[in-house]
């Protein structure tokens, strides 16, 4: 029987590419190539220009990817074989582009080919290649095919792309893994017809779970029935190849779908990054003043319909200028990241702690009342007074006390922050003139 927990991620062949060698009869395009990858990308390049040359550095060393002329000065006509035979990883440049010849190289294990053209184009699609089979390193791909022999052929391309693979049989041990299990996988590659559950049932079922941004899926199928494409792409295929498989096809499409996705989870880690960048302070990771009047009117809406107050702390470092003068500034951002995190740690996770300003903290509690606020805020108080400041392992360490002033929402004010804010303020500057490290509240 089937256990998801069994199977095994494939990816011994899987490198990081930090060894590159370049073999190519012209010195200008070879040094250029070298010169670019090495700028570019900081990929340590060896150069050869003949067989002979290659032969030697091939004793000597390893090489991640191997770039290599179809037709050297003094080629014997094996080096390709020889090359492929050793399970290198390679790309072939070549400048014939007969179908003869395309035939031939299509039919390789290698990475990929490309025709000689511009040296530009050349560079720019190399350093493409590379940069691909970097992050295919870090990527997963499940092959979901209950034919033998058509699994033995894709695992053969997904190999020479350095991607690590998940073999599986039929579409419910690919459900149970990616829907059951939450299997965190870069692409499925599955057949159409399959036992147990076929491909469009398991699209289907893919679908309610993830997008196509977030799950590419390459469908295959032998069919001729010709409203099959339709069909798969309409339950959520992301590209449709037929069977029997053509190499180079295959490979291109299930690239494109990678960058595609790649590129996807890019721009979302971007736009998180950036909105967590606009909503919080960067020195004590708290929410800043943004973040808090996005969110109040949530808060108050709900103060007003469900007559649930919501309270203000106002808090400040007592004498935190002294801190400052005397130990200096990168000692002051110890002590203010110190206290933000007691601050956040003490918080429920509906309170909303943020760095109002200097050393000036504002806390917003919903649906609570005087007391509890009043509690929170002595707590947040004594756990500071209590807790040292330890600046690294220079020995030095010292006590900080704080203020607070605290203020509560009614029914009639609820919709006026700015003047819970204020009340709130000046209880803290009570606070301030009544001896410091205390809370005020009437």
């Amino acid at each position: 029987m089937f256990n998801c927990d069994d199977i095994k991620i494939q990816r011994e062949h899987c490198s990081n590419i930090s060894n590159v060698l370049i073999i190519e009869g012209s010195a200008l395009l070879r040094d250029n190539i070298k010169k670019s990858i090495n700028d570019i990308l900081e990929i340590n390049c060896d150069a050869a220009s003949t067989e002979k040359e290659t032969m030697e550095l091939l004793q000597k060393n390893r090489y991640d990817l191997i770039i290599t002329d179809l037709h050297l000065s003094d080629s014997s006509g094996n080096l390709i074989s020889y090359l492929v035979h050793e399970k290198n990883r390679i790309i072939i440049i070549t400048d014939s582009d007969n179908e003869e010849n395309r035939e031939k190289l299509i039919s390789l294990q290698i990475v990929d080919y490309l025709y000689k053209m511009d040296e530009k184009s050349i560079i720019n699609y190399l350093i493409n290649s590379i940069i691909r089979l970097q992050a295919n390193a870090n990527a997963t791909v499940i092959i979901c095919d209950d034919s033998r022999t058509s699994r033995l052929m894709i695992k053969q391309e997904v190999v020479s792309q350095n991607l690590a693979y998940i073999e599986l049989e039929d579409g419910q041990q690919a459900y149970e893994c990616i829907v059951n299990k939450n299997l965190k996988i870069d692409l499925l590659i599955t057949d159409v017809i399959m036992p147990n559950m076929d491909g469009i049932d398991l699209i289907r079922h893919i679908r309610h779970r993830y997008n196509t941004s977030e799950l590419p899926i390459l469908a295959l199928s032998g069919s001729n029935k010709h409203s099959l494409v339709a069909q798969l792409l309409k339950t959520g295929a992301n590209d449709y190849v037929d069977k029997p498989i053509k190499n180079e096809e295959f490979l291109t499409r299930m690239n494109i779908l990678l960058d595609h996705s790649r590129l996807f989870k890019q721009n979302k880690k971007l736009i998180k990054e950036l909105q967590t960048t606009a909503t919080t302070d960067f020195l004590t990771k708290l929410y800043n003043r943004n973040y808090f009047y996005s969110t109040i009117k949530v808060i108050q809406a709900q103060a007003k319909r469900h007559n649930q107050p919501y309270g203000i702390v106002m808090g400040d470092i007592d004498f935190f200028k002294k801190v400052n003068d005397n130990y200096g500034h990168e000692v002051g951002d110890i002590a203010l990241k110190s206290v933000a995190t007691i601050i956040k740690k003490s918080a429920r996770e509906s309170d909303i702690a943020c760095r109002w300003g200097g050393e000036e903290f504002l806390i917003l509690v919903p649906d609570t009342n005087i007391e509890e606020l009043i509690n929170f805020s002595q707590r947040i108080r004594k756990i500071i007074e209590n807790t040292p400041i330890i600046v690294g392992d220079s020995g030095l360490r010292f006590n900080l006390t704080t203020s607070f002033g605290v203020a509560l929402s009614n029914k009639e004010n609820c919709e006026y922050v700015e003047e819970i804010i204020d009340e709130a303020d000046q209880k803290l500057y009570k606070a301030k003139a009544s001896g410091r490290n205390c809370v005020v509240f009437n």
